[in-house]
């Protein structure tokens, strides 16, 4: 008989969502990535999307070979060795909510939204060394916590916290400057939220507009999926940003294709429409097939 517990649940809740993302989204993944040109974005893609998918499928082949309670230890190793601390080194190791894969993990899916940033700001190589700088501080800091000596100092109740509160001032101080930003460039928020369809507008491009409105949902969705990592799995929390990533570049490279297909559609408009003026003082609007006649204006006008 299965026994439900808090821990089980939410495994399988986790194993759920990544297994599902990826059955839905495996199309858009092999018509915009695969073959496209290679990029770093491109890189990042593939490292996010089947880091968290191949650990998910390590967890579920772990857990079935450790439900068949094999008396020799053979799928768990670390049970076979006796010292603490030869142990602990096994654990990380071994455990996929272990150092040495959660914090690669949160490096690439931070480094994701460091580009997209950079984008937002205009590209400037200073902009995106400081971040890439203030991120591998954040990951040192993430590393550091992680050892055992620091972790009795600071008598942590949440080991997960290690990877919460760096991560968190990462996040703030990503997002502000992200939306600084926006603001200042753009005009406001109504100017980054509202889409116009006309062919002449102000304010940002649409692509940037997207860039910004699908990287202020990202960043959301990372800090709501903290408190998941520190206060429930850290699996689970991983693997909600993990899928938000996704669906933002997924959701990009999209839009970026259907503005590349659709280029010069505005001009095109623009220029269909042309002034015509006879010699006896009459005007017309044309429209590309369309004609409306202004005037005749009375003399002297």
């Amino acid at each position: 008989m299965i026994t439900w517990t808090e821990s089980s649940i939410v495994q399988y809740v986790t194993w759920s969502l990544i297994l599902w993302d990826y059955l839905i989204t495996l199309d858009d993944e092999i018509t915009l990535f695969w073959f496209s040109r290679r990029s770093w974005i491109k890189f990042l893609f593939f490292a996010n999307r089947y880091m968290g998918l191949v650990l998910r499928i390590r967890d579920i082949v772990e857990e079935h070979l450790n439900n068949t309670d094999d008396p020799m230890g053979f799928y768990n190793p670390c049970r076979r060795v006796m010292p603490e601390d030869a142990y602990n080194a096994c654990a990380v190791s071994t455990e996929s909510d272990s150092v040495l894969y959660v914090t690669p993990h949160l490096f690439v899916m931070e480094s994701i939204l460091i580009l997209r940033v950079w984008a937002i700001m205009g590209k400037r190589r200073r902009i995106l060394w400081t971040f890439f700088g203030l991120l591998a501080c954040t990951t040192a800091v993430s590393i550091v916590l992680n050892l055992s000596f620091l972790m009795d100092t600071l008598n942590m109740l949440t080991p997960s916290l290690r990877y919460v509160l760096p991560t968190l001032i990462f996040e703030a101080i990503i997002f502000t400057a992200a939306a600084y930003h926006g603001f200042k460039v753009s005009g406001g928020m109504k100017s980054l939220l509202l889409q116009s369809k006309g062919p002449f507008q102000h304010g940002p491009k649409p692509i940037m507009r997207l860039i910004f409105q699908v990287s202020t949902v990202d960043c959301f969705s990372v800090l709501c999926s903290l408190p998941l990592m520190a206060l429930v799995d850290p699996r689970l929390g991983l693997t909600i940003m993990s899928v938000t990533m996704t669906h933002m570049l997924l959701r990009l490279r999209k839009e970026g294709l259907s503005n590349s297909d659709s280029v010069g559609s505005s001009s095109q408009e623009v220029e269909l429409t042309t002034f015509r003026a006879n010699t006896n003082g009459e005007m017309s609007l044309e429209s590309g097939r369309n004609v409306i006649n202004i005037g005749p204006f009375p003399q002297g006008s």
